[in-house]
Formats: structure tokens, C-alpha cells, sequence
């Protein structure tokens, strides 16, 4: 089974909430289900009501069902018939050209102009504990030519370094990314900062991170691919021990 989430952001407040859930069950036919998280009531309760639902999901207390993508998702994937899909995926670290819907989404954040909302992939420990995370570095697009030049100079498996920020302009909680000359060149995805900062006196230990790959000749939002690896404080999974990653619906 494939999860992919997804996540909304507060346009004023810059706060982002894990506010619906995608799951693919591989069985014959294919099953695609869309929950709403309780991160989806938080979400409300912040902003304009009118932001959530996600369309074609007007119901918070419904399960949905379907044996293709959503379109609310498949909106947010590039089409399958474009000459270029090859290298779209292949800068997404994704080799295979059949890579799925989730399987795109889960790296490349399904952004699109007109609404908040990101995608995002589950975080999966092993029974010890262990993760592994790949995602594109955000901010790049905003970057400065230094930090485009730093990030164009990285190598396939080169060291980075993360570091929490209380708080900036970006928000709160944030965990920026760092080369090993203490340059930053963008940050982690919120999902990810969640998992790293320090809960109940416990934090996320062995932590690792290493280019991945440097996409050349692509856009900035997706020029820099890295891998977290890390291990998790015993017992805890945040996608199941969270409040925020619980569904809304009981079916």
C-alpha cells in the first residue's frame, strides 16, 4: 500500500497543516481512499473556512473511494503524454517512467499556482526505528545567485548539515539546510522539521543528510534533491502518533 498526504498552508499566519490522507491498495482492481486528517479542523478553525475542503472532497467526516487518481491529484502530477515526462521524473530521482501518481507527488510536492496545498510522503520507521526521507530542498526559488552557484558546485553523496531555526519569516519550527562551510541553501519541508525537533525530551537521533542528486537545467524548485536518514525516539511513529495525522472519518 502507497500513502501520500496532503498538507495546507495559512497564507497569513505561514503555519501548514497535515489536513488529508491518500492511500493506494495495490489489489485488483486498484483501490484509491481520501481521508480528511483532524490537522483539516485546525486548518479551518485558522483561516477562511472556504479553503477547506480540498475540491472534490466537499464532506471532512467522508471516506472516499475510487479505482483511478483523484483529479484533485492528478491536477497536481504531470500528464502522462508530455514528451518531457522522462526528464520531469528522472530529476524527481524517480528512474523508473512508470512511476505512479503517488509515487511522483511523494517528491516533487504536487505544487500548483492557484491554491496552498502541498503533498508529502509518509514517514515509514522501521521496527528499530529507522527512516529514510527523499524530497527536493524548498526555497531555491527565491534563492540569491551565491546559493544557486553553491548548490550547481554539490556532488552525488556530498554531507549537509540541518539546523533549527525558532523561528524567521518563514515561520516557526523550521529546519533550514546547510553545506559543511555553514551556507544555507534552503530548508526542509515543515513534514519533515515535525519529525527532527525535539519531543517530550526525546529527538530523532542519527540523523544523516546527502545530495541525492543536482537536476541542471531545470527549474530551481526542483535543482536539488537530498536524503534524510535518522532514527526515531523509540515507539514513535509520527503518522500514527500524532493528533494532527488521525482521521476525521470512522468508516
Amino acid at each position: 500500500m502507497k500513502t501520500l498526504y496532503l498538507a495546507w498552508q495559512d497564507r497569513h499566519k505561514r503555519s501548514w497543516y497535515p489536513v488529508g490522507r491518500l492511500t493506494c491498495r495495490e489489489s485488483r482492481p486498484i483501490e484509491y481512499e481520501f481521508v480528511y486528517l483532524r490537522g483539516a479542523e485546525d486548518a479551518r478553525k485558522s483561516a477562511n473556512p472556504l479553503v477547506i475542503p480540498v475540491p472534490g472532497f466537499p464532506d471532512l467526516t467522508k471516506t472516499y473511494r475510487a479505482n483511478d487518481v483523484f483529479p484533485a491529484f492528478r491536477s497536481r502530477a504531470m500528464n502522462r503524454s508530455r514528451p518531457d515526462l522522462s526528464e520531469h521524473l528522472r530529476a524527481l530521482g524517480l528512474c523508473n517512467h512508470d512511476a505512479n501518481v503517488i509515487e511522483e507527488l511523494a517528491v516533487s510536492g504536487g505544487h500548483i499556482a492557484k491554491d496552498r496545498l502541498e503533498t508529502f510522503p509518509a514517514i515509514e520507521p522501521d521496527r528499530d526505528g529507522k527512516f529514510e526521507a527523499r524530497f527536493i530542498v524548498h526555497g531555491l526559488s527565491q534563492a540569491d545567485q551565491i546559493i544557486v552557484d553553491k548548490v550547481a558546485s554539490l556532488n552525488l553523496g556530498d554531507r549537509l548539515e540541518l539546523a533549527f531555526e525558532a523561528s524567521n519569516s518563514f515561520g516557526t519550527n523550521v529546519v533550514c539546510v546547510k553545506t559543511v562551510d555553514q551556507c544555507v541553501i534552503g530548508w526542509l519541508p515543515r513534514y519533515l522539521a515535525d519529525v527532527l525537533r525535539h519531543r517530550d525530551g526525546q529527538e530523532t537521533t542519527n540523523v544523516e543528510v546527502r545530495v541525492a542528486q543536482v537536476n541542471h537545467g531545470v527549474p530551481l524548485s526542483h535543482r536539488l534533491l537530498i536524503e534524510v536518514t535518522g532514527q526515531l525516539p523509540p515507539g514513535f511513529d509520527p503518522m500514527c502518533g500524532l493528533e494532527q495525522y488521525q482521521p476525521i472519518s470512522t468508516e
